[in-house]
């Protein structure tokens, strides 16, 4: 880890590529997720390919693990190892309980208050989009204090619209009933969905057919009145990489985005997902989803 006085972390679900996460010097802490008795790490032990390719055979649907607070204790005491401070950006608390044993341990007497924790209220790469300013400030020399209050405004501006490809993974997870995914499947109903201020998924329209979804992601962000001209934007997707690398070049070329981060929705997220999610993130000119 390079010797730079603001450290930043993330946990695995800001669903960042590898080589970007090093690139920027970001320390990413893994969830977890298991099949059965078998308990892989978050994009570490299993690929997106492996793992989206296992969702869809394996009878058993996977479940996941929020972080603990013995496994953030390594993270954070390397983090802070030379005396500096550290910026923790985490998966939105709406969605899982590891924001909260990262505060506990941050508070901890070890850390002195070194370590500042941050709720993305956010997911995938929209909640990785963040992670990247803050790493920015960080290597401007900006202090941790300045880092917390530009990405606490970035969170609060930052929009997630997604489209499922299916409910069943949704239905397998207990999260929507079966009369609901067979109903979406008979009449090729897709759901549109967002994360709403609190940091929850929240439904916004269910259209007919795929590419209707699709286009309906890009409607959103009109409706919103955004301007990603100049932005760096996200896209995300699970096994849907064809149709994220569309979204994209629509960002720049019907939008004038600076930069498109696309990248794959990792296991964790995905179990809940299912293949098929495609994902879009961008700055909005007010609080997201208003």
């Amino acid at each position: 880890m390079a010797n730079r006085h603001v450290r930043i972390l993330c946990d695995s679900c800001a669903d960042l590529p590898r080589s970007l996460a090093e690139q920027h010097q970001i320390v990413c802490v893994p969830l977890t997720f298991s099949f059965g008795k078998d308990v892989f790490r978050d994009q570490i032990d299993m690929q997106c390919d492996e793992f989206y390719t296992k969702l869809k055979s394996d009878p058993r649907h996977p479940n996941t693990s929020q972080i603990t607070p013995a496994e953030y204790e390594p993270f954070f005491r390397e983090a802070t190892a030379d005396g500096g401070e550290a910026v923790y950006i985490g998966l939105s608390s709406g969605l899982s309980g590891s924001l909260q044993n990262a505060t506990l341990v941050a508070a901890g007497p070890e850390f002195g208050g070194r370590i500042r924790v941050v709720d993305s209220l956010g997911a995938s790469i929209g909640y990785g989009l963040m992670v990247l300013r803050a790493a920015d400030l960080a290597a401007a020399g900006t202090p941790a204090g300045e880092i917390v209050t530009a990405i606490e405004s970035l969170r609060d501006r930052m929009c997630h619209v997604f489209t499922l490809d299916t409910l069943e993974y949704a239905h397998r997870g207990g999260r929507v009933s079966a009369f609901s995914a067979a109903a979406s499947r008979i009449l090729d109903v897709k759901p549109v969905l967002h994360m709403d201020m609190a940091g929850k998924l929240v439904a916004i329209d269910r259209v007919r057919g795929r590419k209707k979804a699709l286009n309906r992601l890009f409607g959103e962000l009109e409706r919103l009145g955004a301007n990603p001209a100049g932005q760096r934007v996200g896209v995300c997707h699970a096994a849907a990489e064809s149709e994220a690398l569309d979204a994209a070049e629509r960002f720049k070329t019907q939008y004038g985005a600076a930069e498109v981060v696309v990248a794959e929705i990792g296991p964790v997220i995905g179990t809940h997902t299912g293949p098929g999610c495609v994902s879009i993130f961008f700055e909005g000119p007010v609080g997201r989803g208003e």
